[in-house]
């Protein structure tokens, strides 16, 4: 081997072994960045004339395990989606109580008993007239605050939908960009690792919104699904999404009919089954929220104002008054309809015939609502008769999601117990998923950056440059040795 050829390899190992250096460097240094994936210099032999003339640097590979970046997303968009539903679950689960918790509907209601039969035993006294009244008023308040709490639930999911919506078109936007810039960036002979860590942490984060599928295309590019195959991005150009909240939403209020809008896709609205294919994430989380979970949980507050409604208006309880006559409860005044029941926990208000301070008389509370006069003091068939409703067994209204007859108590109690067993079976969901994806993100961190199988090819490094460096030294004693001659 001649002098030069020496030196040749001698430099082109010690540029291989500095490019080497640079990349354990930066490895080291991106152990724990989101989405970075580990480097690696891609070296060959490098010939001249048919020998060995050193090593060349072909370039540097980004290793990363991208079956497990794909599973991994799958479930960053699961545990999102169980998170959300959890969130409100659990806010719906304070609002409504546990049964026999104090602050709960069903402890409402019971007061409201515990204060009618209280005035039966002393039916003369107005102090405990006037209690069942705020009893009553108490019981009507707490209606109304549930069913505003499950509104303003829905109207948070909807704001959630439209920032959802807003951060999916800047981050598809994004993708599309940093593809063309690789795509470049490659054409042009130079490593776009950095790019491509920033694309992966940019789908990341559409993962989160909606599950993801990457499909790799020519160039460098990716193409973007859901994993129901929906089109996201292929191509120059991103889908383009739509949406627009409706502000504060009220029961009456359905996805579908106006101004409450699903997605809108490229400038058509989607219809309810073209919504599965954005299944999963928390843009699913929060549609389910707005269009699902809160108008049932609604459901069941009108159906307990209904029956509340029906027992204490019934001629039957107060022979005062006739069926069409509103009883002890109203509806914003006005006898309540089954047929017109939506929204009815939120207009569910006390008969300003029983309230003082609305011009209403207490003896009414023990005489009857419809009665031309205060009658006997001691007569406390009334008070007892409302007691009595609302300890009965009645058959369930068609419709209302309760089954077979029960007391107004068993009913409350019933919806207490539903929301409590949604919010237990949420949080088994979420942490099954939230396990799932700490797991995964664990075998994704492990698949990285190894820091002592970095440290172990620096000390390789390490080695091989000071063995280059070794024969140029020796070919500069050479040379000295030849010029002295």
């Amino acid at each position: 081997m001649s002098i030069a050829r020496a030196l040749t390899n001698a430099v082109s190992g010690l540029t291989a072994n500095a490019r080497g250096t640079e990349t354990v460097a930066a490895n080291l240094a991106n152990v724990m960045t989101p989405g970075y994936g580990r480097r690696e210099v891609a070296l060959t032999a490098q010939t001249l004339g048919g020998n060995t003339g050193g090593v060349r640097i072909d370039g540097i590979s980004r290793i990363v395990n991208a079956s497990l970046v794909a599973e991994s997303r799958l479930a960053l968009s699961a545990r999102s989606e169980a998170a959300t539903r959890l969130d409100f679950l659990t806010r719906m689960g304070e609002t409504v109580g546990l049964p026999g918790e104090a602050g709960s509907l069903g402890s409402a209601l019971t007061e409201f008993e515990t204060a009618l039969q209280a005035a039966a035993t002393r039916p003369d006294d107005d102090l405990r007239l006037g209690a069942v009244v705020d009893a009553a008023s108490r019981l009507a308040g707490r209606l109304n605050a549930a069913s505003q709490s499950v509104q303003d639930a829905r109207s948070a999911a909807d704001q959630a939908i439209a920032s959802d919506v807003a951060a999916l078109n800047a981050s598809l936007e994004r993708v599309a960009y940093l593809n063309r810039r690789i795509s470049i960036i490659e054409s042009e002979g130079s490593d776009p690792s950095s790019l491509v860590d920033e694309r992966q942490t940019v789908i990341d984060r559409i993962a989160q919104i909606v599950p993801v599928q990457e499909v790799a295309r020519d160039s460098g590019k990716v193409a973007l699904f859901t994993a129901e195959g929906a089109v996201l991005l292929d191509g120059s150009l991103p889908t383009r999404f739509g949406f627009a909240a409706v502000g504060q939403m009220t029961p009456d209020m359905a996805a579908g009919t106006p101004p409450v809008m699903r997605l809108v896709q490229n400038g058509q609205e989607l219809t309810a089954s073209q919504m599965r294919l954005f299944g999963g994430g928390s843009l699913a989380g929060n549609v389910a929220i707005r269009d699902e979970l809160g108008p049932q949980l609604q459901h069941e507050l009108d159906a307990l104002a209904l029956d509340l409604h029906d027992r204490l208006a019934d001629p039957a309880v107060d022979p005062t008054m006739t069926a069409a006559d509103p009883g002890l409860f109203t509806d914003a005044g006005s006898r309540a309809d089954a047929a017109n029941a939506v929204g009815l926990a939120s207009r569910l208000r006390v008969n300003t015939l029983v309230v003082p301070g609305a011009a209403g008389d207490l003896w009414r509370i023990r005489d009857g609502l419809g009665a031309a006069a205060a009658g006997q003091v001691g007569d406390a068939t009334m008070l007892l008769s409302l007691a009595s409703a609302i300890g009965s067994a009645r058959p369930a209204t068609p419709g209302s999601g309760f089954e077979g007859s029960g007391s107004l108590q068993s009913r409350f109690a019933s919806i207490e117990a539903r929301v409590t067993s949604r919010r237990v079976s949420a949080e088994g969901e979420s942490a099954i998923r939230n396990s799932r994806a700490e797991t995964i993100t664990a075998k994704l961190t492990a698949d990285g950056v190894d820091s002592d199988a970095e440290m172990q090819r620096l000390l390789q490094y390490e080695q091989a440059y000071a063995a280059n460096a070794r024969v140029i030294q020796a070919i500069d004693e050479m040379m000295d040795n030849i010029l002295r001659l």
